[in-house]
């Protein structure tokens, strides 16, 4: 892959994440009791109260606040490696209260959708820091053959 079509690979995926962490986030602060009903089971949305419509806000503040920063931040391919690596938690999270795990009942099957999407997180920010790392190294060599020269 080119050098450019590479820089603009990355920053298209960056602003991806940013965008939907952003949104996402909005979503949970904006509007938390349908995020609590779409994403858990009656059981559990039915216990649903001022606290845990507060903790949700809380949240999604945080996940506005990460969308915010990484939209806006020249990403290097260490921090990009450190925040899809910071996606393992919540991707054992959803597996944890998933139909799968053992505390299964919890949320609904509409939040695989959240693993899916942390799945991209993780991968695709692994993605960017490879392809940053590759730019990185031809660089290098390029200016390695400007001082031979």
């Amino acid at each position: 892959m080119a050098t450019p079509q590479r820089l603009e690979t990355v920053r298209r995926m960056q602003v991806a994440m940013a965008t939907a962490y952003s949104t996402m986030g909005a979503w949970c602060l904006v509007h938390p009791s349908s995020v609590m009903a779409l994403g858990f089971t009656p059981a559990y949305a039915a216990i649903c109260n001022s606290t845990t419509s507060l903790m949700m806000r809380c949240f999604g503040a945080q996940a506005m606040t990460c969308g915010l920063v990484l939209g806006t931040c020249d990403m290097t391919p260490f921090s990009f490696t450190a925040f899809g690596l910071a996606m393992v938690p919540y991707i054992g999270w959803n597996y944890w209260f998933s139909g799968i795990g053992p505390a299964r009942g919890v949320i609904t099957k509409l939040m695989w959708m959240d693993f899916f999407g942390n799945v991209f997180f993780g991968l695709g920010s692994l993605y960017c820091a490879k392809l940053l790392r590759e730019q990185q190294d031809e660089d290098m060599k390029q200016d390695a053959i400007a001082k031979e020269e």
